[in-house]
């Protein structure tokens, strides 16, 4: 077996981009064509909304921006990560001022940024210091206590003016912030206090940049996205020759020649093409490889192969989990399993009917005719969360009927046989038939009655909690009061829910996770709790970095 045995080579596969070191982090990044238009965006003046699933690049693309901005002289940035705040949600069911508690915290977690900025800049500026001590303290509290004692702190636009009078001591015309996992996916109310918050950022001397993510973002109802900020998609298309060089070029940046070496090329292209953009992915795929392939070349496809169907799985399971982490939703997510099933047969009779023609393009998307169901928009916007889909807004047009395209993810497309070649292809055939050559006929044109039947369609509706007391199901899912017994209606903590979670839900090796066991870590707490990483480090087969790896794997689990 090729394993990766030492924690130094563990390392290089760091899935988050905020634990690398800068010099890594330099090292490693390449920004593509793509990446350099995106970084324009985010380093003019107006407030921008990053999007894309996890691992596609967004803290990159934010670090990178920062680093640009700083290069200049003439803004300050500041990164602020908010990856913590489903620790605050238990507040929302606990507290009658949960939304100004939020806010307080968004409020601490800006402080405390600027104040390390500061810091690390040796500038002087003791209000700031003394408020950044505050903040700490409070994000510490608030994170593990709802019933924390809220601090003085400004509010949204009185921060905005002491920004700009911390920029004035740091000689910046103005301040740019970097907002990264900005408020959380699955709590609609945070989301509100958050772009509400937001809308309150913007001054003259004082801009955003936020990321967030696909198709589960619920802005508040006076946020317009276009009027308060412009979006910007940070997914890299797979289209064209540029993208495997990109692609590539990551690789060579990032992994040692004692460990290209050990993966022919036709592996790494397979790779590259099945990661969907995601170079998180392409890496994850790379790592799997070399860690269950047994050095045999006869046996490289094989295990390339089956290291694509193991990651198929593995998104799968993350869109499963949404049904747990998005209770309400969860027959939109069971529906959504039979919606994807049914894009990829689509996709594969028309592969197979292009075959038999000896038509050499594969087709690799769907276009949706308009109107769209209301239910399949639902569903496909719970799909893009998770990184299956990706909507490329490009419009197409039929006559008099005008279509939504859709993209599938390459490993999807792999593990469901939906690309068709003749006999023993070789690995670069198949991963050129995964990047997109041209626009113009690689997609099957298909209506929401194709994809959904009138049965699936109607099994789409919001699940709401029957009353804790009586058992009587709720008239509407925003009512504060049982109807039959008075009792009030409390949502269970999702936080809560989601820490208790048994660890056998992360993506680990399950020696990995009979090591953590047999470390009397149980559940998505256990880990979480072991801020020092103290108990997980005392695992077997666990050192230091793996030990940070499993507790990111742990906090990304609650936190995004």
């Amino acid at each position: 077996m090729v394993a990766i045995a030492e924690e130094h080579e563990v390392s290089l596969f760091e899935e988050r981009a905020e634990n690398l070191t800068p010099e890594e982090f330099e090292a490693w990044t390449a920004p593509t064509p793509h990446d350099e238009q995106i970084l324009r965006q985010l380093q003019t003046q107006g407030p921008k909304l990053l999007t894309g699933p996890r691992g596609c690049g967004k803290t990159t693309l934010l670090l990178r921006a920062a680093a640009e901005i700083r290069k200049r002289g003439s803004a300050l940035p500041v990164y602020v990560n908010y990856g913590r705040s489903m620790f605050t949600e238990p507040a929302f069911n606990q507290r009658s001022d949960a939304d100004g508690f939020f806010q307080d915290w968004l409020v601490a977690k800006v402080i405390a940024a600027m104040d390390e900025t500061f810091q690390r800049l040796e500038v002087h500026a003791p209000d700031l210091r003394s408020q950044g001590e505050i903040a700490r303290s409070f994000i510490d509290l608030a994170e593990r206590n709802p019933h924390a004692a809220r601090p003085d702190l400004p509010g949204p636009t009185a921060l905005t003016k002491a920004l700009e009078s911390w920029a004035e001591k740091a000689k910046a015309k103005r301040i740019v912030l970097l907002l990264d996992d900005a408020a959380h996916a699955f709590v609609p109310e945070q989301q509100r206090v958050f772009f509400e918050y937001l809308r309150n950022l913007r001054t003259p001397a004082v801009t955003y940049k936020a990321a967030i993510y696909p198709g589960v973002t619920e802005f508040s109802p006076n946020f317009h996205v276009g009027h308060d900020a412009k979006l910007v998609h940070a997914w890299v298309p797979v289209e064209g020759s540029e993208y495997l060089d990109f692609m590539r070029s990551i690789y060579e940046r990032r992994l040692p020649p004692a460990i290209r070496n050990r993966i022919s090329v036709g592996v790494v292209l397979l790779f590259a093409a099945a990661s969907f953009g995601v170079p998180r992915t392409f890496f994850a795929l790379i790592e799997t490889y070399l860690e269950n392939w047994r050095g045999q070349p006869a046996r490289s496809a094989q295990a390339a192969n089956n290291t694509i169907i193991q990651n198929s799985d593995q998104l799968r399971d993350l869109h499963r989990s949404l049904s747990r982490k998005l209770p309400r939703y969860r027959q939109y997510v069971e529906t959504g399993e039979k919606a994807l099933d049914k894009l990829l047969l689509l996709i594969g009779e028309l592969n197979e009917t292009r075959h038999r023609a000896k038509t050499d393009a594969q087709a690799l998307d769907v276009a949706i005719r308009h109107p769209i169901d209301s239910r399949l928009v639902t569903i496909l916007g719970l799909l893009e969360y998770a990184g299956l889909v990706r909507r490329t807004n490009e419009a197409v047009s039929h006559g008099a009927d005008r279509y939504s395209k859709f993209a599938i993810h390459g490993c999807l497309l792999v593990a469901a046989g939906a690309l068709k070649f003749g006999q023993n292809p070789t690995m670069e055939q198949r991963a050129n038939a995964l990047v997109k050559t041209s626009r113009t006929g690689s997609y099957k044109r298909v209506g929401s009655e194709g994809i959904l039947t009138p049965k699936q369609a109607e099994a789409c509706q919001l699940v709401v909690a029957n009353c804790a007391k009586c058992g009587t199901p709720r008239p509407m899912e925003n009512a504060r009061f049982c109807g039959a017994c008075g009792a009030e209606l409390v949502d269970a903590s999702r936080f809560e829910e989601l820490m208790a979670t048994s660890i056998d839900e992360l993506s680990l090796t399950r020696k990995k996770l009979r090591a953590l066991h047999d470390q009397e870590m149980h559940k998505i707490e256990d880990l979480i709790r072991d801020r020092g990483l103290t108990e997980i480090s005392k695992a077997q087969r666990i050192g230091p970095v793996w030990a940070r790896r499993v507790y990111s794997l742990a906090e990304e689990f609650v936190g995004v």
